[in-house]
């Protein structure tokens, strides 16, 4: 848009003897244009008696201005590219007679017409181009190289602080290599393309200083051309219907005119509706889909334009406009509260900001873990039905799935031979809240052992008994197996150490449950630890235990020192615990064992103690 196209008033002030520019503008946000042209500009300064500003504001770099007296702010803009001379005069009268007044000045830029001039950031010594602080009554400024549209910033100050006339004169126009000020933007106008969201009609102000009449039209887009608006005649207009206006205005004093027009847009603002509360599936989930959300949000607009759902984690961060960059993969374990509103893609208009909690949806456990065992029997059939899942609450639905299809929505899935397949996946869903939940499965078969091998090592007179269990597998998948010796407990592992001497059955079952399957009873040869001769007919008497399977030449018994007190039959019912006819003392006592070594064919001592008690 143009920025005040009103060429008449500079040529009232250029050519208006009698007429004077008052020095306006103490303050940048009042910043004034003004040019020279092919004339001389002449203004009334700012001064200590006329109540103007006393000194610069704050903020700005002027340069080698040391100080800011009565400042008036101005600014040029290049019409033509090129070099511009500029004098620039204070004298006592209008004509430039009288006192000489000392003038300074101060010139930042370039800058473009959407540039923020008047920030002191833009105020800054990088951006100064021309400065002077002289004593001089008339001072020289220079502009070179300017480019057309460029625009600068002047301040003009009356260190002298007597009432007087500044001039401002272009010394080189129509100079080959000089440019020209642009002396149509003299005032601002109608401003930039407005967009309205909400209202239902906005004022148009063309207000013009010395503007004696006003016309406003409308574009027409059908025939390309501007229609007048009847009976609008006056510096403002109140519009309600999207449209691109303009105003003309005219002085009829010197016919001069000017335009200026702008676009205004209604738009409806948008709505943002309150989702139900949004669901995250499962307490495990570290992420949702914030963006689920924005159909039900976006429910109350029946606008044509497009709409965009913003997310914010807090209120905050939706009044500073900081929207969550991925709403598709929120992390919300640490904030279950969450911020929306709705903008317009072409307005940008925003909708009120709506707040929603994050609830979360846990599931029932149906008990289905990735494998679910199945018992064969020795023949490879069923033991017994397979059963997978469990019914969980009327509230959810059912759907078994093998492969693709669809095979049951009962809330167990039940076999009475075995399927065709082994893989399935039931999709449990929460009817309440729609989510669902996936468990696959994979039937796998099992059976009970086939048999149960065992092998011995070692013996009572050499170590101890070590047993190494093994089961044989029955039909169905590898499988494990757990083993326990007589009536202990069942372990792991199919080694059993330190076995007493007697007789033993091992067990081994499969750990899914198909079953258990024990050894032959097997009988292991050696000697008892203690014995009580109490005669309670239980372990009343001392020997060796099955001493028939094994060849054993002698057996003695010593006390502690080793004196023999007894020598007794292997094979007989055992030692008493008397000596003569005495009942022995309870103590230990040592044997002594001579036995044929099967392995080497030669006859061996082993020697031991045990425990008499009483």
């Amino acid at each position: 848009m143009k920025r005040g196209l009103f060429i008449f008033l500079s040529i009232v002030f250029a050519i208006a003897g009698g007429d004077n520019l008052r020095a306006q503008g103490g303050f940048c946000d009042d910043i004034e244009p003004f040019c020279a042209g092919d004339e001389k500009l002449v203004f009334e300064n700012s001064n200590a008696f006329d109540g103007g500003v006393t000194n610069g504001q704050m903020g700005p770099d002027y340069g080698c201005l040391l100080t800011q007296p009565y400042p008036a702010w101005f600014f040029l803009q290049i019409e033509e590219s090129g070099n511009l001379n500029f004098t620039i005069s204070q004298f006592q009268n209008e004509n430039g007679t009288g006192a000489q007044l000392d003038v300074d000045y101060v010139v930042w830029g370039p800058f473009e017409n959407a540039d923020d001039y008047c920030n002191n950031a833009s105020l800054n010594e990088e951006n100064i181009i021309a400065c002077s602080y002289s004593e001089a009554a008339r001072e020289n400024l220079s502009i070179t190289n300017a480019q057309a549209g460029n625009l600068y910033v002047v301040v003009i100050t009356n260190f002298s602080r007597s009432r007087g006339y500044i001039s401002l004169q272009q010394t080189n126009p129509n100079q080959a290599g000089a440019g020209a000020t642009d002396c149509s933007i003299l005032e601002s106008t109608l401003g930039e393309d407005r967009i309205i969201c909400e209202e239902n009609s906005v004022i148009l102000d063309g207000t013009t200083e010395d503007a004696t009449n006003y016309e406003w039209y409308i574009y027409d887009e059908v025939n390309d051309s501007y229609n007048v608006l009847p009976g609008e005649t006056n510096p403002t207009l109140e519009v309600s219907v999207t449209g691109n206006y303009r105003v003309v205005v005219s002085n009829s004093g010197d016919g001069s005119t000017d335009e200026d027009d702008v676009t205004v847009s209604f738009y409806d603002k948008p709505v943002a509706s309150l989702p139900k509360d949004f669901v995250a599936c499962a307490m495990e989930e570290e992420t949702v889909n914030l963006t689920q959300a924005s159909a039900e949000i976006l429910d109350e607009n029946t606008s044509g334009e497009n709409y965009q759902v913003f997310y914010y984690a807090s209120e905050e961060a939706a009044e500073e406009d900081r929207a969550i960059t991925n709403p598709q993969t929120y992390d919300w374990s640490n904030n279950t509260e969450v911020f929306a509103n709705v903008v317009g893609q072409e307005s940008g208009c925003k909708s009120e900001t709506i707040a929603f909690e994050i609830t979360t949806t846990t599931f029932n456990d149906p008990g289905i873990e990735a494998i679910t065992p199945a018992c064969l029997d020795e023949q490879g059939n069923l033991l017994q039905n397979i059963n997978i899942g469990s019914d969980v609450g009327e509230e959810y639905s059912y759907e078994w799935y093998e492969g693709n299809n669809v095979v049951s929505t009962n809330p167990v899935l039940t076999f009475n031979n075995t399927p065709s397949s082994r893989d399935f996946r039931l999709v449990l869903t929460d009817t309440t809240t729609g989510c669902s939940r996936a468990y696959e499965t994979t039937i796998e078969y099992f059976s009970a052992p086939a048999g149960v091998l065992f092998e011995i090592e070692g013996s009572d007179f050499t170590g101890g008994y070590r047993v190494n269990a093994e089961a044989v597998p029955g039909p169905g998948s590898d499988t494990g197996y757990e083993y326990r010796m007589d009536n202990g407990s069942w372990q792991s592992g199919a080694v059993f150490k330190n076995v007493q001497p007697g007789s033993h059955v091992v067990y081994a079952r499969e750990i899914n449950g198909c079953g258990i399957k024990a050894s032959e009873s097997f009988d292991l040869v050696g000697y008892k630890r203690f014995f009580t001769p109490n005669g309670d007919g239980y372990n009343d008497t001392w020997g060796l235990i099955f001493a028939d399977e094994m060849e054993v030449r002698a057996l003695y018994i010593f006390d502690r020192y080793g004196k023999l007190l007894k020598q007794i039959s292997p094979y007989g019912p055992g030692w008493d615990g008397t000596l003569n006819g005495t009942n022995a003392p309870a103590r230990d006592y040592w044997f002594k064992l001579e036995y044929l070594d099967e392995t080497t064919g030669i006859f061996r001592e082993f020697s031991g103690h045990f425990s008499l008690v009483r």
